[in-house]
Formats: structure tokens, sequence, C-alpha cells
């Protein structure tokens, strides 16, 4: 009687299943688009997104036909902000960040982004004349970079609008009160936009930064120093 092996269908089975397991993937289906590579650097947001304009985060100044618009553009803030102005927002910093640096040799300015626009045409504007008010001591830019092209004038037409990033020394201090002036209008509003911004970091799960220990060593070193330099060059 012819004996039957009965072993050899396992053996083959098992040869399958290791020969499937080193086979490659399959290919995609014709047609298919593959997922968006992440971008060099970009990392998850462990927080939620903000959801603010741009409006909401900058404080406005009107002084005769000229309006003038000052956006902080410190991280702490952008985070508040909605994700495509977060993100326009923090490539303008970004981009003038290490030449304001060098202009100014402030190793952390405080930048902000400035647009001055103009309700009458011809109307001047002078960019070194704009001050903040921080712990009681008046900051004048240390550094200027403009972005538009006609900045260099110094002069608007009715419903243009003229761009820069401005630097200001590291005292000063975001997280408190400040004023914005302008050859003699003052607005000191930004204390209703941080009550704004608290709000939208607690929302998003962050907290409120505290003034670094530079910024108080900056404030005290300034009290005792003649008033800040300042730069308009474009």
């Amino acid at each position: 009687m012819r004996r039957i092996d009965r072993t050899a269908p396992g053996l083959l089975g098992a040869a399958m299943l290791v020969w499937a397991g080193c086979a490659p993937p399959p290919a995609p289906a014709a047609g298919a688009r593959p997922g968006p590579a992440p971008r060099p650097g970009a990392e998850a947001d462990p927080a939620g997104s903000g959801s603010l304009r741009q409006d909401q985060i900058s404080v406005r100044v009107t002084a005769g036909p000229v309006q003038i618009q000052v956006t902080p553009l410190a991280e702490w803030i952008l985070a508040t902000a909605a994700p495509d102005t977060r993100d326009r927002l923090r490539r303008v910093a970004e981009t003038h960040r290490a030449e304001l640096v060098r202009r100014s040799g402030v190793e952390e300015p405080a930048l902000f982004l400035v647009s001055f626009t103009s309700r009458e045409p011809g109307a001047g504007f002078q960019p070194g004349d704009l001050h903040l008010l921080s712990r009681g001591l008046r900051e004048r830019p240390v550094a200027i970079r403009a972005i538009t092209p006609g900045w260099g004038r110094q002069r608007l037409a009715q419903r243009s609008t003229e761009t820069a990033v401005y630097a200001y020394g590291d005292a000063i201090d975001l997280t408190r009160d400040l004023t914005v002036a302008y050859q003699g209008t003052e607005d000191s509003s930004w204390s209703a936009r941080l009550t704004v911004i608290e709000a939208e970091r607690v929302r998003i799960g962050r907290t409120l930064p505290r003034a670094s220990a530079r910024t108080a060593g900056n404030v005290r070193r300034r009290a005792h120093s003649p008033p800040g330099r300042s730069s308009s060059r474009p």
C-alpha cells in the first residue's frame, strides 16, 4: 500500500506565508495622489489653534488724516491668532528678525508690524515718531525695516498703506499696560486687547508668559540711562 505524506500541505502553507511577508507592498491605485509632505521643521502644535483676527491683537492710533496700526509679533501673542493670520505674521517676523537684530544691536528686540494709512492724499508721516510707553519708560524704535517700496518717501496716497517692521528694545513688556504714542496722540487700549488675548490663551490651553528677568533688568538700567536711540533707516 502506498504511504501518503500528510506533512507536505502544511510545509507548503508555511512557505507561502513567509513569501507573502517578504513581498513588497502593493502599488497605489492609478490616479491616487500621495499625501502632502510635512514642511521641514514643522511640528505638531500640542495646544489648540487660536481664532483671533489681526485687528484683535493690534492697536490703532489716529493722528489727523493718518491711521496707524501696530501689531506685536511676539510668538505667545501670534499663537492666539487664526492659523492663516498666525502663519502670515510669523513669516514677517522670521523674514526681518535677523536684519533688525543686526541693525539695532539688541539681541532680542520686540518686533511690531506697523502700517500707516491716510484718508487724504499726500499726507506725510514720520516713522521715528512712533513711540511705546512701557513700565513708565518711553521707548523709541531702535531699527525699522520697510516692507512696501514707497515707505522711504514718507508720504501717503489716499487710501494707500505703507508698512514696515519696527524693532524696540527688549525692555518692552507686553504682559502689562502699553501706550502707543505718535506726535502727541496716545492710545492705551492695549490692556483691552490683552484681556482678549489672555482669554484666548486659556481657551487653547496656554498660559500667559511672565516678563523675563532680562526684561526686568533692562527696565532698571533704562531708568538711569539717556533716552533710547532711534533709527528710521528702511
